[in-house]
Parts: C-alpha cells; structure tokens; sequence
C-alpha cells in the first residue's frame, strides 16, 4: 500500500491518515514536505528576528555600536535566529520519532510522518507568540493559551513560570496527536503510550524553562 503524506489531511483527518499509514508499506512525498516544513520554521524564526522578538538578550550590546555595526549584528542575529529554526523543526521532527522507533517494529519514516503533523502545531504556537509579541507586548509565557499566566499570578519563581508557560492548548493539542499516531504503530497498552508522550513533552518543557532562565547577558 502506498501512503502519500499531505500535512493538512492528516491535522484535519488523523484516524483515517494514521490508519492508512499504519498499513502503508511505501511513503510518497516525505521528503518535499519535511523541506517544505523546514524552511517554514525556518523562515518563521527568521521573521520573529527581524521583528525584535528574543533581541533582549542583545540589546544592551546592540545600543552601544554605531548604526552599521547595529545593522550588522541584526543582520548575523536573523540569521542566527534563521538557523534556530531549521534546528527546531529538525529536533521535533527526529528526535520524538527515534524515541517511539526504539519501541516499535515499524521503520522508523511513519513516525517522522507522525512528527510532521505535530510540527505545524507547534509553528502556529510560535506564530501566537509573534502576534503577542508585536501586538500586545507580551512574552511567550505570557500567552493567554498557556498555564503561564495562571503561573504568574500564584508563583514568584521563575523557572516554575516557564515551565507553567511551556504548557499550552497547542502542545495538548500535539500530544493528542501523538498518541493517536503511536497507538497505531506500537503494540502496547494506553497507559504506557501515554507516559511516553507525556515523558517526551516533560523533558522537552523542562529544557525550555531551564533555557529560559540563562541569563545570556552575564555570559556575553
């Protein structure tokens, strides 16, 4: 049986594209649409640079430089930020995949498959925090789809913050995706599954926090 992945089909309708994936022997298309996915976060990174968004960390370096050296280094601070992106995408496109791989018989391109419907999820989580960012002022863990506002007002620590911020209607969202896709590829009772994913999202927003509390400034 041959599977062809097309990105919104699979957002839109997941049992019917998991099922099919699940008894796919071929996968048609993988390669243009992880490129394709790719270059979006990449480009969506890129944009939250040119937009100030992250800059903080090198405003205080940024203020003290002539205006071409200013232009400059945000040029070099997009491409950074550019490269952030294709670094991303990549980390949640392999690194999730190979986790479930290592408990299943299947190869292990049906869960990349599975991981490209969780990375525009995420992207349209990084596109809410560019509109927060710009049109509200507010930070990413800040944002009124996250626990991080319910964070700020019961706690003072920061690192809890970020962590409460890091949890989102979107990354509940991936998660229920997650599942639906594993469970279809790997023979193991619901209650695992679920720690699995669960796990992955925990580490993943615990080096988010941690991140998030450097302060990069010191170490420039």
């Amino acid at each position: 049986m041959i599977y062809e992945l097309r990105i919104f089909k699979g957002l839109f309708y997941p049992n019917q594209s998991f099922f099919k994936l699940a008894k796919a022997e071929v996968i048609e298309g993988l390669r243009l649409r992880i490129f394709c996915l790719l270059l979006v976060s990449a480009a969506l990174f890129a944009f939250s640079g040119w937009s100030g968004i992250g800059s903080h960390v090198l405003s205080p370096t940024l203020l003290r430089e002539s205006p071409i050296e200013y232009e400059s280094l945000k040029g070099f601070f997009v491409i950074g930020r550019f490269l952030l992106g294709l670094l991303y995408g990549g980390i949640i496109l392999t690194l999730p995949s190979l986790c479930f791989w290592l408990f299943s018989q299947e190869i292990y391109a049906k869960f990349v498959v599975i991981q490209a419907f969780i990375l525009p999820i995420l992207l349209l989580e990084q596109v809410s925090f560019i509109i927060l960012a710009i049109g509200f002022d507010l930070p990413w863990y800040s944002s009124p789809l996250s626990l991080g506002v319910i964070g700020q007002y019961l706690l003072t620590h920061k690192y809890v913050i970020f962590l409460l911020g890091s949890i989102s209607i979107f990354k509940v969202w991936a998660m229920v995706m997650q599942y639906r896709g594993i469970r279809t590829m790997i023979s193991l009772t619901p209650f695992p599954l679920v720690l699995m994913v669960l796990g992955i999202h925990l580490v993943s927003w615990c080096f988010t926090s941690a991140v998030a509390v450097i302060n990069f400034v010191i170490l420039l």
